[in-house]
């Protein structure tokens, strides 16, 4: 925020003199300018005599966003699709986007900069969400009501999206290749978090599933919601959600199999109170001792709890989902006791862990404890605001918590704890993880109430978590790889964990419990591949054999092969 100052207060006056004085050949068809207010956002460097509409937009010449096909161009041409506009939910009210002439509808959506846990996560702010399908490239442009100032990051960086900015007119261009998830971050926290969709997923109306239309699905409009806000699935049942679709509920199933949700629309928890003093919770996703699952395609916004929570499940894949949380106990994909579960090709913000694997005991029989086995996370963006990034724990009821592996990885933000974690607090004997193949853009962990840890590997009791559903002995973490892992930026010298534990509770033998068999290999951190002595490594004497290797090969985290769009030229057909 630029402070007033005399001479600044000159150069406004001047500004609004000059916009007043222009002469504008639409101007008896075009919204009233809206005065510059003293403090406002603007640039000093930029001055401009466009006129502002009466949501703070400046008024831009008649052509700019018209768009015309070249007959001349022979190449491919995009094919676009732009779901249909939610009249009755709410627009950011600082963004328009457009792709050649069509507006594409920008949703408003809560997101939480805040790092100190609160149970009505109070201090939430708005931002942006969009989502179009692509088959092609596109340049989309992007006007915003206020100045960038020339802060401006699309993630992931490593997809390397080209983008000019106009700051006279306060638009944005940049050009998407490919289907995927991004971010483009701007000044003061202000986000869209960008879905491209594969055009094919973008019409599924046929009789044989459970169609949500485009629009609004409340339990006011739709019999398929009762009233406590669920829809209740059964086996062999298929949902789709299309785009522009807005569910206002809940989907669960219990002890079922062969259950699809599919397709690009939305499930919206806003409407849901979430306080954890109250108790007030509602998971938008959840499925208990079910059986070949699959999730995929669509987003939710603002969940009032959790977001997916598998629990007793076996065969799950969760493909291409979109989570955005900001309230208290917002964990993204929460995966507990299940067996055989695939999660890909995914975008996590959340207020909470973001990708998390416990082993619970079952509630209604505390002495069937959980197995987890063949849990593998891939292909997945991350941006945690709080608490972890990829957690295994702390609620580890059941000896068996095996094959467990986080490949290609984006690490977008982290700014409360560890990003790499496991907390065994109960009796499991953790075995056979991997985080492999990690890019870390941002390691700002600490913020807040949070602590500085890059890596969070215990194996200890908790007073807070340990009884929280079954109060067990403690077991082992036993073979840990952690390789090919690239951090780029984030705070100085953070810290990298490893500690087992003594026991000391007088109901179980006093004995140690080891974290063993751990190996770092090419883990480079911000300008070196970090060994014992030259990282902030922190230990104790219930470790066994805790390596720190490099292969010597090229360390170069996630990867991607970026889409060969050369046959594609800058015609577009809109669907």
């Amino acid at each position: 925020m630029i402070k007033s100052t005399c001479l600044l207060g000159l150069l406004m006056s001047s500004v609004l003199l000059l916009s007043a004085c222009e002469k504008n050949n639409n101007s008896q068809d075009e919204p009233k300018p809206v005065p510059v207010e003293p403090g406002e956002d603007i640039d000093p460097e930029t001055p401009t005599t466009y006129q502002k509409d009466e949501e703070g937009f400046y008024i831009l010449e008649e052509n700019y966003f018209s768009y015309s096909e070249d007959s001349g161009d022979t190449k491919t041409k995009n094919e676009v699709v732009i779901p249909k506009n939610a009249e009755e939910v709410t627009k950011y009210n600082q963004l328009r986007m457009y792709i050649g002439d069509k507006q594409v509808p920008v949703y408003n959506v809560k997101t939480n900069m805040s790092q100190s846990w609160t149970p009505d996560a109070a201090n939430r702010q708005n931002n942006s969400y969009a989502t179009f399908g692509l088959k092609g490239k596109v340049t989309v442009k992007l006007q915003a009501s206020f100045a960038f100032l020339n802060q401006i990051a699309i993630r992931p960086s490593n997809k390397q999206v080209p983008y000019e900015v106009d700051n006279a007119r306060r638009v944005l261009s940049f050009t998407i290749s490919d289907i995927g998830q991004y971010t483009i971050e701007m000044r003061s926290g202000r986000t869209l978090h960008l879905f491209v969709e594969d055009p094919t997923i973008m019409d599924n109306s046929n009789s044989s599933v459970i169609y949500f239309e485009p629009g609004v699905h409340k339990h006011s409009n739709d019999s398929r919601i009762n009233s406590g806000n669920t829809i209740n699935l059964y086996s062999n049942q298929k949902v789709y959600l299309a785009p522009g679709a807005f569910v206002y509920g809940k989907f669960i199933a219990n002890s079922a199999s062969n259950i699809q949700i599919y397709g690009p629309g939305y499930v919206d928890g806003s409407i849901f109170e979430r306080d954890a003093n109250k108790g007030s919770v509602l998971v938008p996703i959840e499925f208990n001792y079910c059986s070949n699952i699959t999730l995929k395609d669509f987003a939710c916004v603002d969940p009032a709890g959790w977001c997916f929570n598998m629990y007793f499940c076996n065969g799950v894949t969760i493909d291409n989902v979109k989570v955005i949380s900001s309230r208290s106990n917002g964990d993204g994909i929460s995966i507990q006791s299940c067996q055989n579960v695939n999660v890909t090709n995914s975008f996590l913000r959340t207020w909470d862990d973001s990708l998390v694997v416990k082993n619970y005991p079952q509630w209604s029989d505390r002495n069937n404890e959980g197995t987890t086995r063949s849990i593998h996370f891939s292909n997945c963006l991350i941006w945690t605001d709080l608490a972890q990034s990829m957690e295994i724990g702390y609620e580890c009821v059941g000896q068996v918590m095996d094959d467990i592996t986080f490949d290609n990885i984006v690490v977008l933000h982290n700014y409360h704890k560890a990003i790499f974690s496991i907390h065994n607090g109960n009796n499991a004997n953790i075995t056979n993880v991997k985080f492999t193949n990690i890019t870390v853009e941002d390691a700002s962990t600490g913020k807040g109430d949070g602590n500085k840890y890059l890596v969070d590997f215990k194996n200890v009791f908790s007073s807070t978590w340990s009884t929280n559903h079954k109060t067990t002995s403690l077991g082992s973490v036993n073979g840990v790889t952690v390789s090919n892992v690239l951090v780029k930026d984030g705070i100085y010298n953070p810290v990298i964990l490893v500690e087992g534990t003594l026991e000391n509770r007088s109901d179980y033998p006093r004995e140690g419990h080891y974290v063993s068999n751990v190996t770092f290999n090419d883990f480079y951190l911000y300008d070196k591949v970090i060994t014992k002595t030259n990282c902030n490594y922190q230990t104790n004497q219930y470790t066994n054999n805790i390596n720190f290797t490099s292969s010597g090969n090229p360390i170069t985290g996630a990867t991607y092969t970026p889409k060969d769009v050369n046959g594609y030229g800058n015609n577009i057909i809109f669907k």
